[in-house]
């Protein structure tokens, strides 16, 4: 064994050594070829020793190029989209004569301009249930209605409340539903509104969570000013206040957020969250001991203050009057750009569904009209390309008959190997239905052609919506893959499309 050991470190090292002797040799080959094409170039007329580096350095500039693309094929950034006014009200426009339905978004800019002309600054008041938001509200507010229990969750809708600072601006401070109490639609109203807002205020009563560290993060991400108030400030003392903070700043710089408006959000986004430490007030549950050994509950007021938060609160008003409006603007103009193109996905989603249907019919009836074998080919070819035109316009994406066609003839080599199992699996689909289940033939063929036709379309929908073009040989995977999905199911459907077809 300690032979065998032996032999082999011995041929690794003549290995080793040999390896070496090469390299050396191809490294003094390698510097004497340059050498004296170096020699030769040098003696070139000056136009011709700079034509020969500029050609070198081409060659080696593309080639470094094409290995980057090849390595990082994501490493190319689409141009950032501009967001404004004119832009977005230019989309709605565009969207609302393909027919979409834009009137919540309509509504989304009235309700931007209506607050513009109001002129008073808008206030969010965001946090987890229970963290005191209504109190603070209370205590800036004394004649206000507000409601506030001890055992949380008092505020279930959105609720505005104007109040007038100490240097007489008026702002309008909307109390959000606290987020664990919100349900999904009403905490998408409750995130939009800190959107359309010019200052948020995040109220926490502790050490933050996780989920908090997250709503802050995002909040933070629009750029506007954000003040985080923590509450219940009295269970901490002075020292243990100036740690909290200390940790507080450590962990906010350390998370430097993505913007979500650029161009708006450049003055401030360093700058545009600060920690206050509050007491809210309102009413906390003591147990109340007798002499005689007996136990109460009891509801007593909370000493409030809540001055650190007020102050703070109009320092940001005053540094930053002018450019809060513009952060206003800029977010809720993103807001909507965000909401219309989900709205546009879903349109088009539904659109392409229409057409898709509608197409795999006319294939399906078009196999049954069909003469001969061979003639339904021609006109389910002639379908498919229109098919394919159709949700290409749908989504807006610049034609080329040369990819359709490649699309199309990529795809019907998917089809022939595919060709026993659709016929013996829409074979199985007829069964089910009594009178057609052992009559073969052109139903056979028109229910298969009804399982590809609704794959080609899927799948040419999706490739548009995910890549933004249509490219052959992706398009021709993804249609693979929807060929093989779910074909008993797809099968049975196109088998009642042709039974009702026939009954009629």
């Amino acid at each position: 064994m300690k032979k065998t050991a032996y032999k082999f470190r011995r041929l690794m090292a003549v290995g080793i050594a040999l390896a070496s002797v090469l390299f050396l040799l191809f490294i003094f080959f390698v510097t004497r070829s340059v050498l004296e094409v170096w020699e030769y170039i040098s003696n070139l007329p000056v136009v011709f020793y700079y034509a020969y580096l500029g050609v070198i350095m081409a060659v080696i500039v593309a080639s470094a190029w094409v290995i980057i693309k090849i390595l990082h094929p994501s490493i190319e950034k689409k141009k950032q989209e501009k967001i404004d006014r004119e832009t977005v009200l230019k989309e709605l426009d565009e969207a609302k004569e393909s027919g979409m339905d834009t009137t919540e978004l309509q509504h989304e800019i009235a309700e931007l301009q209506k607050r513009k002309e109001n002129g008073a600054i808008y206030v969010a008041i965001f946090g987890d249930v229970s963290t005191g938001k209504s109190s603070i509200i209370k205590t800036l507010l004394p004649d206000a209605e507000v409601l506030t229990d001890v055992r949380g969750g008092s505020t279930s809708e959105i609720n505005e409340y104007t109040w007038t600072s100490r240097s007489g601006d008026q702002l309008i401070l909307t109390d959000l539903p606290g987020r664990s109490e919100a349900e999904g639609d009403l905490d998408k109203m409750a995130h939009d509104e800190a959107v359309r807002a010019q200052v948020v205020i995040y109220v926490t009563d502790s050490d933050l969570t996780r989920s908090q560290f997250n709503d802050i993060l995002t909040l933070r991400s629009y750029g506007k000013p954000m003040i985080v108030a923590l509450n219940k400030s009295d269970r901490f003392s002075d020292e243990e206040q100036c740690l909290l903070k200390e940790r507080f700043y450590q962990q906010f710089d350390a998370e430097e957020p993505q913007p979500l408006v650029q161009d708006a959000t450049d003055q401030s986004q360093s700058n545009n969250l600060q920690l206050t430490f509050i007491k809210s007030g309102g009413t906390e549950e003591v147990v109340r001991i007798y002499p005689d050994g007996r136990e109460e509950k009891v509801l007593r007021p909370r000493k409030a203050d809540v001055s650190a938060l007020s102050n703070a609160l109009q320092e940001e008003i005053d540094a930053q009057s002018d450019l809060l409006e513009n952060l206003r603007d800029a977010s809720v103009f993103v807001l909507v750009k965000q909401k219309l193109d989900h709205d546009i996905i879903e349109f088009r989603r539904d659109k392409a569904s229409e057409i898709i249907t509608s197409s795999t019919r006319k294939a399906v009836f078009g196999a049954l009209a069909s003469i001969s074998p061979g003639t339904d080919l021609l006109i389910q070819g002639v379908l498919g390309t229109l098919m394919v035109k159709k949700l290409c316009e749908l989504y807006e994406v610049p034609m080329r008959k040369l990819d359709i066609e490649k699309f199309l003839n990529f795809s019907q080599g998917q089809v022939k190997k595919s060709v026993p199992i659709l016929l013996a699996v829409a074979g199985n689909g007829m069964k089910a239905f009594p009178g057609i289940g052992t009559i073969t033939g052109g139903l056979t063929h028109a229910v298969a052609y009804g399982m590809i036709f609704d794959a080609l379309g899927k799948a040419t929908a999706k490739t548009l919506e995910e890549r933004g073009h249509l490219r052959a040989a992706p398009a021709a995977i993804t249609f693979k893959e929807m060929l093989s999905e779910n074909m008993e199911a797809r099968a049975r459907l196109f088998a009642k499309l042709v039974f009702d077809n026939r009954k009629k």
